[in-house]
């Protein structure tokens, strides 16, 4: 005598209650191996496919050591006219000519720290040139020390919005870009004038400057909705759906909309809320039993 197969099981045991859902006792859900999770709320990030360049840490390196350079001048020339000032006020042991000059040149030394420090937000952007020095030198230490590298991101639409990124480094390995802030200078290639991202971290020490690599750009917008487990997907005619338990015993199955690949799943926007119950396992048994063979026997 032929066995029944598990197709033959499920079509004498369950039994369509509605349109495009199916009923399953626990004994029936037991022996398919259906077991079932609520799915969470996601917010969905659009993305842009774009490039990403490494930029040559020397020049920062080179204007942070002539703007500590400077402070240092301009603190010592600072403080010179400042006693010179008071000596020659008091007694005269200083001619007021010194006193006049050692003011001009703290002016002179205040002068040029200024424009290296606008110099930092005209070649490298505002964000760089808000950084204290203590930060701006940690930045710096691990560029040198390849635990950090600075990327410049172009796409062909314009980046308002972007804060993040992921680098496609090859061979499957991704790299997390933090965006700093927008580049100073533009790519005559594409119509935004790019911005500047700092990667960190093992992926850093294999980006040399000028290397290009792909990037996808993650930006503000979005939308609200679910993570739906890849276990829980069915696909077919074209289409992704899911079974939704309605009841102990019943489940619907629900096509999916608004959908886009993340790495922990899928992310539905549209046909789930946050909360339903889905099948995770077991959910090609259930369609198997919704749509039973027409050759199949007991």
């Amino acid at each position: 005598m032929r066995l029944p197969t598990l197709a033959a099981v499920a079509m004498l045991m369950a039994t369509p209650a509605l349109a495009a859902s199916v009923e399953a006792d626990a004994r029936l859900q037991k022996r398919l191996g259906v077991t079932v999770q609520a799915v969470a709320a996601a917010w969905h990030a659009g993305t842009t496919a774009g490039f990403a360049r490494v930029l040559d840490p020397g020049p920062l390196a080179q204007l942070d050591a002539d703007l500590l350079t400077a402070a240092a001048a301009a603190q010592a020339s600072n403080a010179e006219a400042a006693r010179t000032k008071v000596l020659a006020a008091a007694d005269a042991t200083v001619a007021r000519k010194v006193a006049q000059a050692a003011a001009a040149q703290a002016r002179a030394d205040s002068a040029k720290l200024t424009l290296l420090r606008r110099r930092l937000g005209l070649e490298w952007g505002p964000a760089f040139m808000a950084m204290s020095d203590a930060r701006r030198a940690a930045l710096i230490s691990n560029l040198a020390t390849g635990r950090a590298a600075l990327v410049r991101l172009d796409a062909g639409v314009p980046l308002g919005g972007v804060r993040s990124a992921t680098l496609d480094l090859g061979g499957g390995g991704r790299a997390m870009v933090q965006v700093i802030g927008a580049a100073r200078t533009g790519d005559p290639r594409f119509p935004s004038s790019g911005l500047i991202g700092l990667v960190s971290g093992p992926g850093a020490q294999s980006l040399g400057a000028g290397l290009s690599l792909p990037v996808s750009l993650a930006s503000g917008s979005g939308g609200q909705g679910v993570l739906a487990p890849r276990s829980a997907l069915i696909r077919t005619g074209g289409g992704t759906f899911v079974y939704v338990r309605k009841d102990a015993t019943h489940f619907e199955r629900r096509a999916l909309t608004g959908t886009a690949v993340e790495p922990e799943g899928l992310f539905v926007g549209g046909g789930l809320k946050a909360g339903e119950v889905v099948a995770v396992t077991g959910a090609a048994a259930l369609f198997a039993a919704e749509h039973p063979s027409k050759g199949e026997e007991p």
